[in-house]
């Protein structure tokens, strides 16, 4: 495993890359300190998976998870201080696909790596509670934002809500495909997400659809 390490503090970083250095199945651990160098050292080293503190001082974390994640096919894992649930909820957004906070055991950053790198999602006990927060707010106010929504735009949530695709959505509603995409668009960046789990999420919450 090649591993693209991110931090501007360079005490804790190359602390961190030696101890990551010496474990098994580690082949390098490439180290930045900061955005620009990350990226100049993934288009170099094209490491399988990368491990990013938010706090940067040219660019923020998750401006960095997204410009990676654009250039090749990487894992990111964000290891910070911060594990508020605004930050939280911002990096997964981003494409973050493990959240530990700085207070986790190397064990546990290793053991998230390699599940990171199998596909899957890792987070530290203390940042799941974070992201339970964050999604028990947005539910609170997903009642509040179907109410905005236009009447077509509630159609349109309601038919995706109960599986339908955009073709057959279009059919119902005697609009264009496009058009339905530019909706279901538009309904993702108000509930700030991508997932059409979510819109089905809120659909069922506010009544639109039953669970």
């Amino acid at each position: 495993m090649n591993i693209l390490l991110v931090d501007d503090q360079h005490v804790v970083r190359e602390a961190l890359a030696h101890a990551l250095a010496s474990q098994p199945g580690v082949a390098a651990v490439v180290q930045a300190g900061s955005a620009r160098e990350a990226l100049r050292a993934q288009e170099l080293h094209r490491c399988q998976v990368a491990v990013i503190e938010l706090c940067l001082a040219d660019r923020s974390g998750t401006e960095l998870i997204r410009e990676l994640k654009a250039i090749a096919e990487i894992r990111v894992v964000v290891l910070s201080m911060h594990r508020d649930e605004f930050r939280v909820a911002e990096a997964m957004r981003a494409g973050a696909d493990g959240y530990l906070s700085k207070q986790s055991r190397l064990a546990d950053v290793m053991e998230a790596l390699r599940t990171v790198v199998r596909g899957r999602t890792a987070v530290s006990p203390d940042v799941s509670a974070a992201m339970v927060r964050a999604l028990q707010r947005r539910d609170a106010a997903g009642g509040d934002m179907v109410a905005t929504l236009s009447e077509r735009e509630r159609q349109v949530l309601r038919f995706l809500a109960m599986g339908r695709s955009a073709k057959e959505v279009a059919a119902l509603l005697s609009i264009s495909v496009k058009t339905v995409e530019t909706h279901r668009a538009r309904l993702c960046a108000k509930v700030a997400t991508h997932s059409v789990a979510d819109l089905t999420r809120l659909a069922v919450r506010s009544g639109l659809v039953e669970a």
